[in-house]
């Protein structure tokens, strides 16, 4: 069994985890996470928005993968798929040790736009071409 202990949140110092050997340790939080990606009320067009992307095409590999089965996170150590939630425009990532949250506002011309909920700005991807 795989468990997780990370820094989720270097400023608030708190600590997600997903196991079961702490679910009764108050201290730390458990990440509840879907056991599969869920998609519902579309509001975007999915053939455009599932793809390999990238905020660098020059660089050396892909930032993720978004299909229907997942978000794979390239170059992640461990496992790195990760189930999440598309519902409407709006996608909730559910990591090992966070969520994170965002509203997807444009997929068109290989490009895809994502305002994550922690960022004041809007970050763009392009799809990675190998």
């Amino acid at each position: 069994m795989n468990v997780y202990n990370e820094l989720a949140n270097t400023d608030k110092k708190e600590t997600f985890t997903i196991s079961e050997y702490n679910t009764d340790n108050p201290e730390i939080e458990n990440i509840k996470r879907p056991e599969k990606t869920i998609i519902r009320n579309l509001a975007i067009d999915t053939t455009q928005a599932f793809g390999i992307w990238t905020q660098d095409p020059n660089g050396p590999h892909a930032d993720f993968w978004l299909t229907a089965k997942d978000f794979l996170v390239a170059d992640y150590d461990g496992d790195g798929h990760m189930p999440y939630i598309l519902d409407g425009n709006k996608i909730t990532i559910f990591y090992n040790d966070f969520v994170q949250k965002g509203t997807i506002t444009s997929t068109e011309n290989d490009t895809l736009k994502i305002k994550w909920a922690d960022f004041d700005v809007e970050t763009k991807y392009v799809k990675f071409e190998n």
